[in-house]
């Protein structure tokens, strides 16, 4: 190849400003970015003007100022997922943080700092937080072991005061302070002491107010102290007597909060599934009340507004709403993405491939918006239950859903939607009420695919031709505790087979209907199990599989990955599953061996994203080199309960679903084409600060790319990840050029396919 020719005749074209030049800006490489749920609001607190929003897997702000919502997430510094109450400190200036998992944040002027003390305390007690309640720059945390009194300006737990019997130390579930006095709400009854009390650590040193009801609710407000039992709320007076202020027989009191006329109380009824928030003055007269869907408590801001924490529709008042845009649930069993529109299924499976009988749909980015399709929002989906795999029409982009329980479900772009059901699948075999399917895909000749578990027939085909269904049944070789007839994991590889898997440890089949979907005489299949001479798979208990770029199959299994690489052969009995060792560091073994590989994904580069319980790995096309290893200590990985990886092939975007959210991490490889298209160079201009990595995108398939000055000096030369080129921004000394203009060349391998282009660096 004459590269002096190309490079002139790319030199000419960027001197001249060739139209196939583009350079724009897109988002920075190895970013995350964290896709949570923002309607289940455990806490709000607020400084008066701007409200601070723990969710159950989010966190937010609320800037009542200039209307604007502000999200974080771990890679904003948070240190955890998973909230369950919040404070905030006036004399501070902070929010306390609480985590399910007992670790702490402190959160001031957007940046997040992290007391571990509770989180890593050794105790076998019960280390949960119940409430943050501040106060003259303390944080006070009500635990399962007591009070810890927390110095805001110092970051550090200063004292706990516990509170024990012959029985053990027992939980405080609430605390509160007058103006001498402290209030704790525990399970043994309403304590309270004076504030100066010199022993007060020691809960024996603090006074037994009332144990003849269940407390778990307690706060002081306007000088009236008041209590609150399983459905009802009281007021305790100076001489140790109580009365009744509120009752709601069938409701669950849920919060008691102060306000600036008396008292806001939150409750809500499970059999109604609803709630409501009263508010009373000082003299125990209702001022108010309005209807929330399942409150958990209230802030009020200086403006006088009540704000309420709701559980179910995120942040609200009397009159409007506060939710960011999110997926309606953390769960992802199956993903699609495709130039940053992003479709998610929430359904949801075990271990054993049981029902988990989940509705909370499939939601949908797209715009930097999220919709979500459920029963609450979409009323063709009323029935949607436990959707867990997805595909789309590539005719007409309709969206395909298999639903565990109800069918296949259908979206058009229109919005029109409906479910195939009676009409064209068969009933469980032990429960005919329900239609298990458990996988959907399209082969190269466009007819629908559907697999199906504990029926008649595992896989049933939809014509592109006629638009005819046709149903295809194996010889049952899988007898309990496997599926009878179980399938799932369904992919079509390049040779228009289909392969899945039975659940529970029936191996993997493959399935050939030779082209001809209404004859199903030449029809040929095979299992596949451990052992040499069945298939040689590492474990029966297959997880996922994945057909790569070169048409590879990619098994993972309860133990490890499994490589077939001639799979066109698997029926005639002539290949058999490669169980490869692989050197990484100076460990030499097979391939993710003792590993629970629940998905693997394949980027543009023909890489493999490979999700565990034990977090991410990227590595190489043929296995050899890891290349990035994530967790949740050492990324935003909310978790290293991997259930879904997929990779948008245009952005480059990986998208990982654990147990607790989903999140996103910008790679460098994206799908080549045969041509270089809309090439895009980022980020441009390249300032002098900026010390990141620089993209190009939009290449020939794994394209030659050289950089140069504009004398011609050679500056970097790489070979781009499938259509992305990436470049750290140094020469081969490990210098930074000088600020100017800098010239891109790229080439396919025999030269047919050229691109021409330029960047910046300025100071």
């Amino acid at each position: 190849m004459n590269y002096f020719k190309i490079y002139l005749a790319a030199l000419l074209a960027v001197i001249l400003g060739s139209p196939d030049t583009s350079v724009a800006q897109d988002r920075p490489l190895y970013r995350w970015r964290s896709h949570l749920p923002y309607n289940e609001v455990l806490g709000t607190a607020t400084d008066g003007n701007q409200l601070f929003v723990a969710g159950r897997w989010s966190f937010f702000t609320y800037n009542l100022s200039d209307k604007e919502i502000t999200t974080y997430a771990k890679e904003h510094g948070m240190a955890d997922v998973g909230l369950s109450c919040i404070g905030y400190d006036v004399l501070n200036q902070t929010a306390v943080i609480a985590y399910a998992n007992s670790n702490i944040d402190l959160f001031k002027d957007g940046t997040f700092s992290n007391i571990p003390f509770l989180k890593l305390k050794n105790t076998s007690g019960d280390k949960a937080i119940y409430q943050v309640y501040c106060d003259a720059g303390k944080a006070y945390l009500s635990t399962g072991i007591g009070v810890l009194a927390l110095d805001v300006a110092r970051k550090e737990v200063k004292e706990t005061y516990s509170f024990s019997d012959a029985s053990g130390t027992y939980a405080v579930y609430n605390f509160a302070s007058g103006k001498d006095t402290f209030y704790a709400a525990t399970a043994k009854g309403i304590y309270k002491t004076a504030k100066t009390n010199a022993m007060i650590q020691y809960g024996a040193s603090w006074t037994l107010v009332d144990a003849s009801r269940a407390y778990k609710l307690v706060a002081v407000s306007q000088g009236n102290v008041y209590a609150a039992s399983a459905d009802s709320v009281f007021q305790i007076h100076t001489d140790g007597s109580f009365s009744l202020l509120f009752t709601s027989p069938g409701s669950v009191m849920r919060h008691l909060d102060p306000t600036d006329k008396g008292l806001a109380v939150s409750s809500w009824n499970a059999t109604r599934y609803d709630g409501s928030i009263v508010h009373f003055d000082a003299t125990g007269a209702r001022l108010d009340s309005f209807e929330s869907t399942n409150p958990m408590m209230v802030s009020q801001t200086l403006d006088g507004t009540l704000w309420v924490a709701d559980q179910t529709n995120g942040l609200l008042n009397k009159s409007e709403r506060i939710t960011p845009s999110g997926p309606r649930g953390i769960g992802g069993y199956d993903l699609i993405c495709n130039d940053r529109k992003v479709y998610v299924a929430h359904g949801a499976y075990d271990d054993r491939w049981n029902l988990r009988l989940n509705r909370e749909g499939i939601s949908v980015l797209d715009n930097n918006t999220w919709t979500t399709y459920n029963l609450y929002t979409f009323p063709p989906f009323n029935d949607l239950v436990d959707a867990v795999r997805m595909a789309k029409d590539p005719t007409d982009n309709t969206l395909y859903i298999a639903s565990q329980v109800n069918g296949l479900f259908w979206l058009k772009e229109d919005k029109s939607a409906g479910n195939l059901r009676e009409t064209v699948f068969e009933p469980h075999l032990i429960d005919p009420s329900s239609y298990r399917l458990s996988g959907v895909a399209f082969d190269g000749d466009n007819n629908l695919w559907v697999t199906q578990t504990d029926a008649p027939h595992e896989l049933m085909a939809r014509s592109a031709k006629d638009g005819q269904w046709y149903k295809f049944g194996l010889p049952s070789t899988r007898p309990r505790p496997y599926f009878e007839n179980g399938a799932a994991g369904l992919i079509i590889d390049d040779y228009g087979q289909q392969w899945f898997f039975s659940p529970a440890g029936g191996g993997l089949l493959v399935y050939n209907s030779k082209g001809t979907l209404e004859d199903a005489s030449d029809d040929e299949y095979t299992r596949l199990q451990m052992g040499v001479g069945l298939g040689n798979l590492p474990d029966n208990q297959v997880q996922c599989i994945v057909n790569d770029k070169k048409g590879v199959i990619w098994v993972g299994t309860s133990n490890g990955i499994g490589i077939i690489s001639c799979p066109d052969q698997v029926i005639a009995g002539q290949c058999e599953t490669e169980i490869r060792v692989v050197q990484y560091d100076n460990f030499a073994g097979q391939l993710f061996n003792g590993e629970v590989v629940k998905t693997i994904a394949v980027d543009g580069a023909n890489r493999k994203w490979v999700g565990t319980g034990n977090g991410v790995w990227l590595i190489s096309d043929d296995a050899g080199k890891i290349i990035f290893r994530f967790t949740k200590d050492n990324s935003p990985l909310p978790s290293n309960s991997i259930q879904t990886i997929k990779v948008d092939p245009v952005d480059g975007s990986v998208y990982i679903a654990t147990d607790e959210g989903l999140v996103s991490f910008h790679s460098t490889a994206t799908d080549g084409g045969a041509e270089n298209k809309n090439v895009l160079v980022y980020p441009s201009p390249i300032r002098h600060s900026y010390s990141g990595p620089i993209a190009i995108k939009g290449l020939v398939n794994n394209a030659d790319v050289r950089i140069t000055d504009v004398s011609g000096q050679l500056v970097y030369r790489t070979k781009a990840n499938g259509g992305t080129a990436v470049w750290d921004g140094k020469d081969y000394t490990g210098r930074r050029p000088q600020s100017g203009v800098y010239l891109i060349f790229a080439t396919n391998s025999d030269g047919t396919q050229t691109y021409a282009g330029k960047m910046v660096f300025i100071k």
